[in-house]
């Protein structure tokens, strides 16, 4: 299901994200139908003693400028986090309000059929943390039904009581990091300032950490290294991203480097399966791309190699990610589009296309081999505007998430 992997990501999804009042629930269901978003109609009333003025063509758009869409109203999800079939969160951020960030938590017992609003993690709250800078975005990661961790500027929080009770994290990792779950523990990846990549890794009960250091990396040479790990059993991969993409492998207790698929870009999505079975989608313009097609890869051999496996567009593209409920199954989004395979990307078929190509940032995460969630944004005046589709046949069909 993938439900410890990493959520793939196309674009940058923006934040500035939710405040909630403690104590207060709002029941939310599914919207039965649409497109993702409801088509507006009015009416009007003509004569028969004169005809219509004929009509003023529109004034076209300066080339090169980008237009403002309005700023979102209402509930805008961010990101997913489920822990089972069942139960799952939705961080967000509601608009109007009164003070940034504006953080909202919605939490679901019954799969995404209804949401409940909660209240916030205790480091979310407004005023919880001393924050440098204004009041930054939050993020929220639970591994079960217990263990979770809580990010907010830089800092750090963990509870293992299902969120009553958080403590701050002190992990000596001087830069921007980020955590992924494997079976039984949690991982956390970053690239110091000059250095090579650092991995630290504890037991999803507990706060015993295990620092890994010097893992051979051919960190490119952009001023802020970002790094991303996944883990299944006894294996993982680290891919750092500055401004191109290098690799590292864990095989047998041993960091190694590792050649990523896709060229010097490397992939807009990878997703590991199993231990030897990834997945990793190739296609993403920049200064390094080997001017292929947007195309699907696969390995047998735990990253060692892959093999073309299925294209999905002729040329690059600019914004992709990799949503996979199976082997067999999976959903990609190419800029404004999501495309549904179900033989492991051999072949693929649009399924779901966004109101104007301005939507063209997708995240998500399937929670059942069926149930999965997208995520979907564009710009706005000053804040991003999102909206959350599901489907529950493996991305043959997708369904707008309504939220009130």
């Amino acid at each position: 299901m993938g439900l410890r992997n990493p959520v793939a990501l196309a674009g940058v999804v923006g934040v500035g994200v939710p405040v909630l009042a403690a104590g207060l629930v709002a029941a939310l269901t599914l919207d039965p139908g649409g497109n993702g978003l409801d088509p507006h109609t009015g009416s009007h009333t003509s004569t028969q003693s004169a005809p219509p003025a004929p009509p003023v063509p529109p004034t076209p758009p300066t080339p090169g400028k980008i237009v403002a869409e309005p700023d979102p109203v209402g509930f805008q999800p961010d990101s997913i986090n489920f822990v089972s079939a069942d139960e799952g969160w939705v961080l967000g951020r509601m608009y109007p309000c009164t003070a940034e960030p504006c953080q909202q938590l919605r939490h679901t017992t019954d799969g995404g059929r209804t949401w409940q609003q909660v209240a916030l993690p205790a480091p979310l709250q407004p005023g919880a943390t001393a924050i440098r800078g204004g009041n930054p975005a939050g993020a929220l990661h639970f591994a079960d039904t217990r263990n979770g961790w809580a990010w907010i500027d830089h800092r750090l929080f963990s509870t293992h009581d299902g969120g009553k009770n958080w403590r701050e994290v002190e992990l000596e990792l001087d830069a921007e990091w980020a955590i992924s779950f494997s079976e039984d523990s949690v991982w956390i990846a970053g690239v110091p300032s000059g250095k090579d990549p650092e991995v630290w890794t504890s037991p999803l009960d507990s706060e015993s950490w295990t620092r890994t250091t010097d893992i051979p990396n051919n960190v490119g040479g952009g001023p802020k290294p970002l790094a991303a790990v996944s883990a299944v059993g006894n294996r993982a991969w680290l891919v750092v991203y500055n401004r191109t993409q290098s690799g590292s492998r864990l095989v047998e207790g041993t960091w190694t480097t590792w050649q990523l698929p896709c060229g010097g870009n490397g992939p807009a999505g990878l997703h590991a399966f199993t231990e030897r079975r990834l997945v990793a989608l190739c296609g993403r313009l920049g200064p390094a791309d080997d001017g292929g097609a947007t195309r699907l890869m696969t390995s047998t051999d735990g990253g060692a190699t892959f093999t073309e496996t299925g294209q999905l567009a002729p040329t690059l593209t600019a914004r992709t990610a990799l949503i996979p409920a199976d082997p067999a199954h999976l959903v990609a989004a190419i800029d404004d589009h999501l495309l549904t395979s179900a033989d492991g990307g051999a072949t693929w078929t649009t399924t779901y296309t966004a109101p104007d190509r301005n939507w063209n940032d997708f995240s998500g995460e399937f929670v059942t081999e069926t149930t999965g969630f997208v995520i979907l944004s564009r710009p706005g005046a000053k804040h991003y505007a999102t909206m959350m589709l599901t489907t529950e046949d493996a991305g043959r069909t997708w369904t707008p998430v309504s939220f009130g």
